[in-house]
């Protein structure tokens, strides 16, 4: 017998989680996504992404996940090979941005829809702009912040409206989301010196209040555009539903033929997100699926069916 005061104390049992994609030495990732699209979405969360998911609430199947995200850049001018993932905290779509840049500021907002779900204590803002003249839909624009000050939000909010203009959605919940808004109602966003100004304070100003020049209220864009939307248990049912709706347009059970409104890069956090995502969202981590689904609620109204795959209610 082993001498006990030699035997290690090790626990029963430990939990190991992570993902077949961040395995250099494992399955390719090619294999994966093959495995992606044949797996439903809670067998694909529990052994491609190794999570414990309850499985009757998920809301999202594969075959959706999969046709949205362009491994191939097929909508993207083939501008990445089927092994790119975007694990970074921001993409943008540099041919689209030049393109808006040429555009009138009014043709602008009715080419593009931006979705904004604000922090709330320690989780993320994300901001997501859709080109939305064609269909599919295109993801032009992603960014996702953490731990940074109100005005440095307010002044990406400002970025997106000078670039893509002022057809913006926002999570307006609570008396936060009242906070929110009536910060954006009174600043405007100064594309000179890139800030928010103040709007009682006329123009730019310095930390002494002196007026930077070089700029005009003339050039300013208003914050004020953003609309707002308040989360509850209903009205995130119908802005999920409103999501799956989107992607599930032109499904046909046993065709190959390509379907869904939208068209997305392979950005690895929202593919975790709507993966996992369930009706009853509570501690699970929604800011990334949650301002898709809120720019696509804002671009896409016209969505012309109910959703073909899976139930309201998952089962």
């Amino acid at each position: 017998m082993p001498n006990p005061a030699l035997v290690p104390n090790r626990p029963e049992y430990y939990v190991q989680t992570g993902s077949m994609f961040e395995n250099p030495y494992g399955v390719p990732h090619d294999e994966i996504v093959a495995q992606l699209l044949e797996m439903p979405a809670e067998v694909a969360a529990q052994v491609i992404f190794g999570k414990y998911v309850e499985s009757s609430g998920l809301v999202f199947s594969g075959e959706l996940i999969q046709m949205m995200f362009d491994r191939e850049a097929v909508h993207y001018g083939g501008i990445w090979t089927p092994e790119f993932r975007i694990t970074t905290d921001r993409w943008r779509d540099e041919e689209a941005i030049r393109f808006a840049k040429q555009l009138p500021h009014e043709i602008r907002r009715q080419r593009y829809a931006t979705g904004v779900d604000f922090a709330r204590k320690t989780d993320f803002t994300v901001l997501f702009t859709l080109d939305v003249s064609i269909r599919p839909a295109r993801v032009v624009y992603y960014k996702r912040l953490n731990r940074v000050p109100w005005e440095s939000i307010y002044r990406e909010v400002g970025r997106t409206i000078q670039l893509f203009g002022e057809s913006v959605l926002c999570d307006s919940t609570g008396m936060a989301g009242d906070v929110i808004m009536d910060a954006l109602d009174s600043r405007w966003y100064c594309p000179v010196h890139d800030r928010t100004v103040m709007k009682e304070s006329g123009v730019c100003r310095d930390r002494d209040h002196r007026a930077l020049g070089g700029c005009d209220s003339d050039m300013y864009r208003s914050l004020s555009c953003v609309d707002g939307y308040e989360f509850s248990t209903s009205s995130k049912v119908n802005l999920m539903e409103h999501l799956r709706n989107t992607l599930s347009v032109g499904y046909q059970s046993g065709s190959d033929d390509p379907f869904g409104w939208l068209r997305c890069p392979p950005i690895v956090q929202l593919e975790e997100e709507l993966a996992f995502y369930a009706w009853d969202d509570k501690g699970l981590e929604t800011d990334t699926v949650m301002a898709l689904a809120l720019a696509v609620w804002q671009g896409l109204e016209d969505v012309p069916q109910a959703a073909l795959i899976g139930s309201s209610y998952g089962s």
